[in-house]
């Protein structure tokens, strides 16, 4: 059995990362592309179509390696054989003249057979394929995301939009990906789709997301990404234990030692959320030992650099970010002041129904010596941009390069959304909060700069 192999910017913010063959190798994959490429009358009215050069490639090595090639005959016909490594989404690209005139995907599986027909200059940014259940599917899962991106961004220009027309859109969503392994079974996209309506659920509706993290099959690709909402979710809804045993029951299915080290790893976050060092250290070394892979002990040992790190007490380690507004802030220069190290995402459920409160605090803080550095961990930048527009959100906004995955998240082992550093004057840290935490955070806020806080409304600052 193949493992899907792909790199997807998700909705709901993850990045999704395939490895190509798992296990024996199978052999190649081989599929067939054929179609018809024409120019409009009004462009070349020769009729003479010859010339296209159509190309399937592979560059999931960092080299780009030729899968099919063909070039188009004087009646823009053509037909090419793909070979590729393994099932998966391939750079399709189409070149005239030394000109590239299309850039695209293509899913290729074993045996299938898809269809292109396309008159250029294209009035449309992708290419339809037809005849090919695995693009139908792959393109049925590229249109919902796509709808859902233009939805979501409306909703969060609006100035007085409500969280519940978010939370909708989301299940929407949701529901129309999950329903896809209905309509295209087994294919890549529907594989994939499933995933992302767990996924995306996460803070909107636990309750559906993990019975649904549930219906999964125990060697599906992406369980690990998967259950790494569902433990979030489960924790909400029952608590710690509740998460850790809901982790261990899939430990048991999965028949991949990779997959049960993806798992042992959210054993380790799930403790290090919780602020558990002694259990984290435990279960980091477990890992470490069932599962020597060089990238799952490098992986161990950034756990226990947290735990070694970024505890209270500690000095925070420094950053230097540029935000949106082009202003260039170092953390060394905030030496002196209280700092929030804030990350998000704008379409987080936790964080959209505690802006208002985390607004008011904020401001109220305005005559004192606190800096909020507010970093944007959805990899969309457009969404951050569509939710800042018009809006008074107090801080200093950055959107942090490859969200979850990126280095600055990477650097306070960021791994839950929202995430709040305090910093204090002296550059250490003093707390971490995780998850719905304003309140908290107000209290310790007030203990620093010397005020007395209200555990029912914002610290006034008059």
């Amino acid at each position: 059995m193949t493992r899907i192999c792909l790199l997807i910017p998700f909705v709901a913010g993850l990045l999704w990362v395939g490895c190509g063959p798992g296990g024996e190798d199978p052999g190649p994959v081989r599929s067939r592309l054929e179609g018809r490429l024409s120019v409009a009358a009004e462009v070349d009215s020769t009729g003479d179509y010859g010339g296209f050069e159509v190309l399937v490639v592979d560059n999931s090595t960092g080299d780009v390696d030729t899968l099919g090639r063909a070039v188009t005959d004087s009646t823009g016909a053509f037909g090419l054989d793909v070979r590729a490594p393994f099932r998966g989404i391939f750079p399709l690209l189409i070149n005239r003249a030394g000109a590239q005139l299309y850039f695209g995907e293509l899913v290729v599986a074993h045996g299938d057979t898809a269809r292109i027909q396309a008159t250029f200059p294209l009035r449309r940014p992708s290419l339809v394929v037809r005849g090919s259940r695995e693009n139908g599917a792959w393109m049925a899962y590229r249109s919902a995301k796509d709808h859902h991106t233009r939805v979501l961004s409306e909703v969060l220009r609006e100035q007085g939009y409500e969280a519940g027309r978010v939370a909708n859109t989301i299940r929407q969503t949701s529901n129309l990906m999950w329903g896809l392994q209905q309509t295209y079974p087994g294919t890549l996209g529907a594989t994939v789709a499933a995933a992302e309506a767990v996924v995306m659920l996460d803070g909107w509706d636990d309750a559906l997301l993990v019975e649904r993290a549930r219906q999964l099959p125990p060697d599906h690709p992406n369980l690990v990404e998967v259950m790494r909402a569902a433990r979030r979710a489960q924790a909400r809804l029952r608590g710690q234990e509740a998460a850790l045993a809901l982790l261990r029951e899939f430990q048991a299915r999965t028949p991949s030692n990779e997959t049960w080290a993806g798992l042992q790893s959210e054993v380790v976050l799930a403790y290090i959320d919780s602020l558990q060092q002694d259990e984290a250290l435990a279960a980091a070394q477990e890992l470490a030992r069932r599962a020597p892979d060089g990238r799952w002990v490098r992986w161990s040992d950034r756990a226990v650099y947290e735990l070694e790190n970024l505890m209270p007490g500690m000095p925070a380690p420094g950053f230097v970010v540029t935000t949106l507004d082009g202003r260039t802030v170092r953390l060394d220069s905030l030496r002196g002041r209280v700092v929030v190290l804030e990350f998000y995402a704008p379409r987080n459920e936790i964080f959209l129904r505690e802006v208002g409160l985390r607004n008011r605090l904020y401001r109220a803080l305005d005559a004192f010596p606190v800096t909020v550095v507010a970093v944007s961990l959805d990899p969309d930048t457009l969404i951050t941009e569509a939710f800042l527009e018009g809006r008074d959100i107090p801080g200093l906004h950055v959107v942090a390069p490859g969200g979850l995955d990126g280095p600055l998240a990477g650097l306070y082992n960021v791994n839950l959304l929202p995430t709040r550093y305090l910093i204090g004057p002296d550059g250490t840290i003093v707390s971490k909060y995780v998850g719905s935490a304003m309140v908290p955070l107000q209290i310790e806020l007030a203990g620093l700069l010397g005020l007395r806080p209200r555990t029912d409304a914002p610290v006034s600052a008059r």
